[in-house]
């Protein structure tokens, strides 16, 4: 087995050389790797000249590695198949995370066939041009001009370059802002990786701003060197009460980072709707995408192949749907000479109403139907989900014919449109016509509590 090692201070210097080559996006700063790793449970080797990062993603449910090497055109052969066998003594399949294009493609071209490849737009960095943010000139910056404006004609402010004696003030507002969003795991988890972050503050070469009205703090940021052009903000905080204070700190912390930084990584939007809107309106020059690899396993061929005929789907969404939501416990299929014919899926699903199983991809081969084979494996599932905790499973039937197939198992029928935030279309390619069926699975649920829409947030 392969000795991996806790990530800690004093490896900064052993790391950063690997990190600052080809690096574009956050996950590849000290900082992000060593305060999120309570988070993503970091840990990491060395592999013939190869940095290898093993990290739990997807709520812990897959191992994933990050592998980088200070060469300029390395051969991953040299790496693969020692961290797949670590993959496969967890029983799971080799997940590679946070390529950039041209490892994708140095990856495609030594092992042609082998991986799927899938950009998931939630996880992008944003890439903005720093003299765009330091001047907001031009037409597209005239409303974040006029907040800066508003915000220079309301208050009497200060700028600060930010430093230790400032610090206790910073960890104040951060708690303050942890309590406003509700103490969300998220929430939390920030403020843990900025209780971090300041604790190494000079060790990390942190360099940050605080943004004060009337001797009262009122945001601070700070970030980290990702390249020698490349600056990346990790944290920006701000009290709302304060018209136009994040669009201030922004404006003011751009022009305090050093001139030779050409471009600023403001990190990723979570696929938040309101952090990407605000992430866009910033105009950024590019998306950086954080590139997942998975190494494709004889059930999953086979999968594609059932799923070709069953669905007629391209290889790109199957790929996709594969990388982000194939998991053991999460897929039941049924074979015959060692060959996928039956194949039933489940994407747990975060809701108003509780936890949801959203059975999906359900198919079986046409010279295998009528033997009852979807309806065991999907009796099977519903068990499982039940056990699991989830409060009620739910459906899109492909055709209108299914149906009575579906309420012969114990599905109800709704009037409920299934509305999915993420970037895959999880349902039928027509919202209108995703309405669902629903099977109560918890004590708590209950079908009158559905309403028109229900908002689900696909747990990857």
């Amino acid at each position: 087995m392969i000795d991996f090692q806790p990530v800690e201070v004093k490896d900064r210097p052993v790391i950063q050389p690997y990190l600052v080559k080809n690096s574009e996006t956050c996950y590849r700063t000290f900082v992000d790797m060593y305060c999120w790793q309570d988070y993503y449970h970091f840990s990491w080797t060395i592999i013939e000249d190869w940095l290898v990062l093993r990290m739990r993603v997807n709520g812990e449910r897959r191992a994933a590695y990050m592998v980088m090497s200070k060469e300029d055109h390395p051969r991953y052969s040299s790496v693969i198949p020692i961290i797949e066998e670590d993959a496969a003594a967890q029983g799971l399949p080799l997940c590679l995370m946070s390529l950039n294009e041209k490892e994708s493609q140095d990856l495609a071209n030594e092992y042609p066939g082998t991986f799927i490849f899938d950009n998931n737009r939630d996880f992008a960095d944003y890439i903005y041009s720093a003299e765009d943010l330091r001047t907001l000139k031009g037409r597209k910056y005239a409303q974040k001009r006029n907040h800066v404006n508003k915000f220079k004609s309301l208050y009497s402010y200060r700028f600060e370059p930010l430093t230790r004696q400032i610090i206790p003030e910073c960890l104040e507002l951060a708690e303050k802002w942890e309590i406003h969003h509700d103490n969300s795991d998220t929430a939390r988890s920030e403020l843990a990786v900025i209780q971090k972050s300041f604790r190494y503050f000079e060790e990390f070469e942190l360099i940050g701003g605080a943004l004060y009205v009337d001797d009262r703090l009122i945001a601070f940021t700070y970030g980290s060197e990702l390249n020698d052009h490349t600056f990346c903000t990790h944290v920006e905080k701000a009290d709302i009460h304060y018209e136009g204070a994040y669009q201030m700190i922004n404006y003011l912390f751009a022009q305090h980072i050093p001139e030779k930084y050409t471009l600023i990584n403001r990190e990723e939007d979570m696929g938040l709707p309101g952090l990407r809107k605000s992430k866009m309106s910033y105009n950024p020059v590019k998306l950086a995408y954080k590139t997942a690899a998975i190494k494709l396993t004889q059930e999953m061929r086979d999968i594609v192949k059932v799923w070709h005929r069953c669905f007629g789907d391209n290889d790109n969404s199957v790929q996709i749907f594969l990388s982000r939501y194939y998991f053991s416990h999460c897929s039941m299929t049924e074979k015959v000479d060692d060959q996928v014919v039956s194949m039933v899926f489940m994407i747990p699903c975060e809701t108003e109403l509780g936890l949801g199983a959203y059975l999906y991809g359900i198919a079986t081969l046409p010279e295998y139907r009528h033997r009852g084979i979807s309806t065991r494996l999907i009796r099977t599932m519903l068990e499982r989900c039940r056990e699991n905790g989830a409060q009620f499973s739910f459906l899109i039937p492909e055709e209108l014919d299914l149906i009575p197939y579906y309420t012969r198992i114990g599905y109800q029928i709704s009037n409920t449109q299934a509305i999915f935030h993420c970037d895959m279309d999880l349902g039928t390619g027509d919202k209108t016509k995703d309405r669902i069926l629903v099977l109560p699975l918890g004590d708590q649920f209950r079908m009158e509590d559905l309403e028109e829409t229900l908002d689900c947030f696909p747990m990857l």
